[in-house]
């Protein structure tokens, strides 16, 4: 039998979504829950009608429509099948086996993943008790030799940011180290720091049209850096790594920004619901920046996850995670998910382990900038 590298028999299987997701409340991986702009589906429909599947995918005016979109220039803009490959991407041209990662814990499994299968060991440096970021510690941890450090921000699953004095603290004392900063869920925080490409040459930011912009089953993301590091990654790229079909949806997606707009207003109202709710029902969340809410329901959480799956309404337990036994984390979605949600959590409140007796709800949630107590 042919065997793999040492690093591929080490590799923990990653957990993608399940299947049979159709036709129930998708609440559980923080998509887009009511679909892309309709524009995009026509421009789709009238692609297919066309010459476009016979043909390789030409890049250079879909960079030159991006970078005008996103502020940056077509030099400093490279395009990805999703946010996963352009981190692939990074692992393919800077990690070498042995070097090290440095994440948050918890965080988005995918920086690990792919560094892991680089042969590349990773360091996690967990978030306090108020799920608040400890830079020295982090600090402390790339000066023993990092190779790269990734950070999600807002980061998924606390959909908590790091603030911008922290960040750029990090990029002035680690200048030899890869910085990511992955803004995949920008567009419900409204917090950036891609203008920093060009004061900072270790950092690159990398956006996706997969949340907000609801594509995410076509897989389009972009990575930014400035000239020099994203000339390299496009060096090492597939020359055909995003296809015809991905492109013209997200620049068809672009023209019509106003739709992605506005479903993150809706979003962003029915955050402030369904935390009130949580409120009303006694549970603790951690105060979110982003298009989801992780609430601790207690021991029951797999059972109430498989309750409301009962219920086709899908939510993701993060109790695999042994720091995180209890939470359940649910995406925020239109209005009338949201309330279906709401009631399907009334439903079950009988499982869950309330707090509203033990000490009163203020001693749990303070105001977003100073964090969450449970």
């Amino acid at each position: 039998m042919v065997e793999p590298r040492p690093a591929i028999n080490r590799l923990k299987k990653y957990r993608p979504p399940l299947e049979g997701r159709g036709g129930k409340m998708r609440l559980d991986f923080n998509e887009n829950t009511v679909g892309c702009a309709p524009q995009v589906v026509r421009a789709l429909r009238r692609l297919l009608k066309a010459d476009m599947l016979s043909r390789y995918p030409e890049y250079e005016e879909a960079r030159r429509k991006l970078a005008k979109y996103f502020g940056v220039e077509p030099e400093e803009i490279v395009l990805a099948n999703g946010t996963d490959d352009a981190i692939n991407l990074l692992c393919d041209v800077f990690v070498d086996p042995g070097d090290v990662l440095v994440v948050p814990a918890p965080t988005f499994p995918v920086y690990e993943f792919f560094h892991s299968v680089a042969g590349g060991q990773t360091v996690r440096v967990r978030y306090d008790e108020n799920f608040s970021l400890p830079v020295e510690e982090l600090l402390g941890t790339i000066r023993q030799g990092a190779r790269w450090v990734a950070l999600a921000n807002p980061n998924n699953p606390t959909a908590t940011v790091i603030p911008q004095a922290d960040l750029r603290r990090i990029l002035r004392e680690s200048p030899n180290t890869l910085i990511l900063v992955d803004e995949a869920y920008f567009d419900f925080s409204g917090e950036t720091v891609l203008p920093w490409i060009r004061k900072f040459p270790n950092l690159v930011v990398t956006r996706t049209f997969s949340k907000a912009f609801g594509l995410a089953a076509l897989r389009m993301g972009c990575l930014f850096a400035d000239r020099r590091l994203a000339e390299l990654l496009h060096r090492a790229q597939n020359p055909f790594v995003v296809n015809s079909l991905a492109l013209a949806a997200a620049i068809e997606a672009t023209r019509h920004d106003g739709y992605r707009r506005r479903y993150v207003r809706e979003v962003l109202a029915n955050r402030r619901a369904l935390c009130q709710s949580l409120e009303a029902l006694g549970l603790p969340y951690v105060p979110s920046s982003a298009n989801f809410v992780l609430t601790r329901v207690g021991p029951q959480a797999p059972d109430i996850a498989a309750r409301l799956r009962r219920q086709k309404i899908l939510v993701r337990d993060w109790s695999y995670d042994p720091h995180l036994k209890g939470y359940l984390r649910f995406t925020v979605g239109s209005a009338s998910q949201t309330r279906r949600l709401i009631a399907g959590l009334y439903r079950l409140r009988h499982l869950m382990e309330r707090h509203e007796t033990a000490r009163p709800w203020r001693d749990f949630v303070r105001h977003p900038s100073t964090g969450w107590v449970s």
